[in-house]
């Protein structure tokens, strides 16, 4: 499933996996001038091509490696003659996919991109007519950068924002390098966030200072009940409520549990 719309000066590609009419996860891609900024998942592939009819493609920009960002890499590298860019740590991936074990519900959504050719990026890039500060942001994965465009308040997070109130953590994330990133990033003037999973997010800095102040509050809620001798599943189930769907779909990759022991291990 693919869906189409416009925001100023950039067109936003809204896809996913079918599965009849249901689907599981969405994620966007944006083209701006010739560039696109990330390619989402192979599963909407022929409906991504399509829409694509036309356009100028000459440039992909990853935000990072992760399969719903690359899936469609190869196939617009090859019809288009693309170059691809993303942060140095992400190349392996992106050229290799299969250096990543994808878990079962990974597969079944997004599956393995195929490979494609990509160079590192610089601090800053020029996209059309628009100046992008690139900056790197750790916590989410290995070789994560958000684009910044000073003129227009305009930053594309990747995964780095997904929403102000996050109640679960990846089991290869970190919470605290994740609020340093956000931290720095809130430094910026922002008016529009362009989110993989949200889409446009207006009022960006009023949003990124919200998102900030709930993790920092939940921190501290959690570091509070610990001191008082609670254990860690009963904080998960006073804070944030028992494991759920989330849990078990994604085999335990995504998990209420894991935000509160990794926040607890960092804090000792």
């Amino acid at each position: 499933m693919l869906k189409t719309f416009i925001h100023n000066d950039i067109i936003i590609y809204k896809m996913g996996r079918s599965i009849g009419k249901f689907v599981p996860y969405f994620v966007h891609s944006f083209l701006l001038a010739d560039t696109l900024i990330d390619t989402g998942t192979r599963f909407a592939g022929e409906e991504f091509l399509s829409a694509l009819k036309g356009k100028q493609i000459n440039r992909i920009i990853n935000t990072h490696y992760h399969e719903d960002h690359t899936g469609n890499n190869h196939n617009i590298q090859q019809k288009y003659s693309a170059e691809i860019f993303a942060h140095r740590e992400s190349i392996p991936y992106i050229e290799n996919p299969q250096n990543v074990k994808l878990r079962l519900y990974q597969r079944f959504i997004w599956d393995y991109p195929e490979g494609s050719k990509a160079k590192a990026i610089g601090d800053s890039i020029e996209i059309g007519r628009y100046q992008f500060q690139v900056i790197h942001c750790d916590g989410h994965s290995q070789g994560h950068i958000c684009l910044y465009e000073p003129q227009n308040k305009w930053l594309f997070t990747g995964d780095m924002f997904c929403g102000i109130k996050n109640i679960y953590l990846r089991q290869d994330e970190d919470f605290n390098l994740i609020l340093k990133s956000l931290e720095n990033l809130s430094n910026m003037k922002i008016d529009t966030i362009f989110c993989s999973l949200k889409g446009v997010v207006t009022n960006g800095s009023q949003a990124l200072s919200e998102k900030i102040k709930y993790m920092k509050n939940l921190r501290d809620e959690i570091l509070g009940l610990h001191k008082t001798g609670m254990t860690s599943m009963r904080i998960r189930n006073k804070l944030l409520g028992r494991e759920d769907l989330m849990f078990y779909i994604t085999g335990g990759h995504f998990s209420k549990q894991f935000l509160i022991k990794n926040i607890l291990e960092a804090n000792p």
